[in-house]
């Protein structure tokens, strides 16, 4: 398995966001304003996570127990 790393030293760990575990899909703009990406969706499928293909955030389900 090959280990993401960055090409910019100085960038961050990509945003991790929770949302409900009844969630079937999730959004994203990539923040920033204009500064963003356009608006994409994802959809589960049946996982738990999934990742943004612009900005690289993480939306993970929350378990509620």
């Amino acid at each position: 398995m090959l280990n993401k790393q960055p090409s910019n030293p100085s960038m961050t760990t990509p945003e991790t966001i929770l949302v409900e575990d009844s969630a079937d899909s999730v959004a994203c703009d990539g923040g920033n304003g204009p500064l963003g990406h356009p608006i994409v969706y994802y959809s589960f499928d049946g996982k738990s996570v999934v990742e943004c293909g612009y900005c690289d955030r993480v939306f993970v389900k929350a378990k509620t127990v």
